[in-house]
């Protein structure tokens, strides 16, 4: 009697990456022998899985498009629920397998036809998948069923799960400023809690040295008094240390521990140390697929000022938490201030009563000037940035509006869009009288409302509009709260708006 090999959920067997190249088939064929052989496999069926592997790997090779000198082929073996799974993944053209000519076994005329490799590799394989994973690439996933024992008891053995244990509580942590010789421990903390889904600097010791040092990052740990273990962080990201506005975020507390209130704590005292040196607010960027850290936030008196939608990366969840999950995420951004000077700003009408409440949550005086209707003029200054790589997205930021503002936001849209960047956010200064006549011309480009942001860019306000060139699920934005619901409404009916333009 035949039996499926024991249950595992993923054992990682094998992997490598290969140039783009025919010649290269023997290695992939000869990997799949060496997995087949550590499985005990016979024979004949170890002949099947290499056969499979050499006709998938060569199908990837024919089928890719453009220079390959840079690009691979990914091969991964492993065996999951009884079964080893083969992945074969590459970044060549789109191949419709539905749509192609078929090799017809018994017909001759069919012999020149694709589609033989196809047959081989479903004869070879209990199934036989394609996967498209947009700009990733496709994957061709091979599964073929293991007979009881094929795991080598060495492979076969595992920890039991641990249920039920108790995490220590602690009550009291001590809140206080990272040490030097203490931050190898936050960037081991971050991998516990988020794995590598961080910012790259977290994960660099130097790199972290260094920002801390400069004045760029000011980190700040919870500590657990009674063994020394670091048990929470979250920091100060300074992006302009001349305009003092520090971006509260990195936030993470060891699952391993029990700490209530600990997140609040450590923000309580970095807001402390923002009022005593200056600083003129504090914002933050809480992800939506969770209304957690947007809670906290607003506990702490920060107000939503603005939703970015589609600026999160795939895959940013935080271990112990029940999220929703979606390709792309979005964040809600929230703003304290510590400096309630008055101010004025130029906003298009429709706008004004959604920006009279973002203000009022904040308890920020803002009058409210009429428009400028003089045509642009004058010197231009406007700034791409694009994100770190994960996340796709970019930042077009308008220093000074002057004769040529729109064209260059228009250009600049287009510059992303032919890079297929997921998302645009455009920041325009809201203190300029001009400032409603590029908004307009934003919305007619297919930006639409966002929200505002205070004192962010070189100490004064801006609006913030998004072009989302990607689908995302709305209704799996989660936000907390009324303010935040009220806003949330208004930007996708702002989205509504301008699709109809």
């Amino acid at each position: 009697m035949t039996h499926t090999a024991e249950n595992t959920n993923a054992l990682f067997l094998a992997k490598l990456s290969l140039p783009v190249r025919k010649c290269m088939a023997n290695t992939a064929r000869e990997c799949a022998g060496n997995v087949a052989g550590v499985l005990s496999l016979d024979q004949k069926e170890t002949y099947r899985v290499k056969l499979a592997v050499d006709e998938a790997f060569c199908n990837a090779v024919e089928h890719f498009s453009g220079s390959a000198d840079d690009e691979r082929i990914h091969l991964e073996f492993s065996v999951r629920d009884g079964s080893l799974v083969i992945s074969i993944r590459e970044r060549g053209i789109p191949f419709d397998h539905a749509r192609a000519e078929r090799f017809t076994p018994g017909d001759p005329d069919s012999a020149d036809k694709p589609g033989l490799g196809s047959l081989l590799m479903q004869q070879a394989m209990d199934s036989v998948e394609l996967f498209v994973h947009g700009r990733e690439g496709k994957e061709v996933r091979l599964t073929r069923k293991l007979n009881y024992g094929s795991l080598p008891p060495e492979l076969a053995e595992t920890k039991p799960a641990v249920r039920g244990k108790r995490r220590p509580t602690v009550k009291e942590p001590l809140i206080r400023l990272a040490r030097e010789d203490e931050l190898a421990e936050v960037c081991r903390l971050a991998w516990r809690c988020y794995g590598f889904t961080q910012e790259a600097f977290l994960y660099d010791l130097d790199a972290l040295t260094e920002k801390v040092r400069s004045g760029e990052f000011k980190p700040v740990v919870g500590v657990d008094p009674e063994s020394g273990a670091l048990i929470g962080h979250a920091g100060f990201k300074y992006h302009d240390p001349a305009v003092r506005v520090p971006e509260l975020g990195l936030a993470f507390v060891d699952p391993a521990y029990r700490s209530p209130g600990l997140p609040q704590k450590i923000a309580r005292l970095l807001f402390d140390l923002a009022a005593e040196e200056g600083d003129r607010g504090i914002f933050d960027c809480s992800v939506t697929t969770h209304t957690f850290s947007q809670k906290g936030m607003q506990e702490m008196g920060s107000r939503p000022c603005c939703v970015m939608l589609g600026i999160a990366a795939s895959g940013m969840r935080a271990k112990e938490l029940a999220t929703s999950r979606q390709e792309k995420g979005s964040v809600v951004n929230h703003y304290y201030p510590l400096d309630r000077s008055p101010a004025a700003v130029f906003l298009p009408e429709r706008h004004r009563a959604m920006a009279r409440d973002i203000y009022g949550w904040m308890d920020l005086p803002r009058d409210f000037g009429e428009p400028g209707g003089a045509p642009l003029s004058g010197p231009s200054s406007v700034f791409i940035f694009p994100l770190p790589d994960e996340l796709n997205v970019a930042f077009i930021v308008v220093g000074a509006i002057g004769a040529d503002t729109i064209r260059e936001i228009a250009d600049g849209l287009r510059g992303c869009r032919e890079k297929r960047m997921d998302a645009v956010y455009a920041f325009l200064p809201a203190g300029v009288p001009a400032s409603p006549q590029v908004v307009e011309a934003c919305e007619r480009m297919g930006f639409f409302f966002a929200g505002l942001m205070p004192h962010i860019h070189d100490g004064q306000d801006r609006i913030l509009l998004q072009y989302i060139d990607i689908h995302l699920d709305l209704d799996a934005v989660r936000v907390y709260g009324d303010m935040t619901r009220k806003l949330f409404d208004y930007i996708r009916e702002e989205q509504r708006r301008v699709a109809s333009l």
